[in-house]
């Protein structure tokens, strides 16, 4: 991904106090920026996005690795303005911004008059893994859609494999 994706400093901290702790990082709210009309790089420090235009709860989040989660946040048409993206906050229960997506190589992506869904994958891989989760529900058709998909590729090798077994035991009568 081009995206340069960062834990905030207070992101960090949260994330230290957390390990060895019997409590998480609960990431739970995504938040859309313009980035004061301009691409830039973000930077640890950081506590808010530069021009934050909208933000809302996660919709739906699956663990697609021991500590990676894909979110899926869905912005009706109603309630985005028209406006280029160029920075993404998820942002934790108390209202910190942890994870930011913005830079130099991120797509600006136009937005307003349609839904905008932001399937957006983040990777704790410096945190121990349990220590952050996404606070949403499980998107259940994804997880569905792979075990399927898992499931029939599996049936396909095995089809493979007996095709070339019929055919050497053919050839050898």
């Amino acid at each position: 991904m081009p995206d340069t994706a960062l834990i905030t400093d207070i992101g960090l901290n949260k994330i230290a106090a957390a390990a060895g702790n019997a409590f998480a990082v609960e990431i739970t709210h995504v938040a859309l920026g313009n980035g004061g009309g301009a691409a830039y790089e973000p930077d640890f420090e950081q506590t808010a996005l530069q021009n934050e235009v909208i933000r809302r709860a996660i919709d739906q989040r699956v663990r697609i690795e021991a500590r990676t989660w894909l979110v899926r946040a869905s912005f009706a048409a109603d309630i985005v303005p028209v406006m280029q993206v160029r920075e993404i906050g998820f942002f934790d229960g108390d209202g910190d911004l942890i994870v930011i997506v913005a830079g130099a190589g991120f797509q600006p992506r136009s937005l307003g008059g349609f839904d905008y869904i932001l399937e957006q994958p983040l990777t704790f891989d410096r945190a121990a893994e349990g220590v952050v989760v996404i606070n949403a529900p499980d998107w259940e058709l994804f997880d569905h859609a792979v075990l399927n998909l898992e499931t029939h590729a599996i049936v396909a090798a095995e089809q493979w494999d007996q095709r070339i077994m019929i055919r050497d035991l053919q050839s050898a009568i």
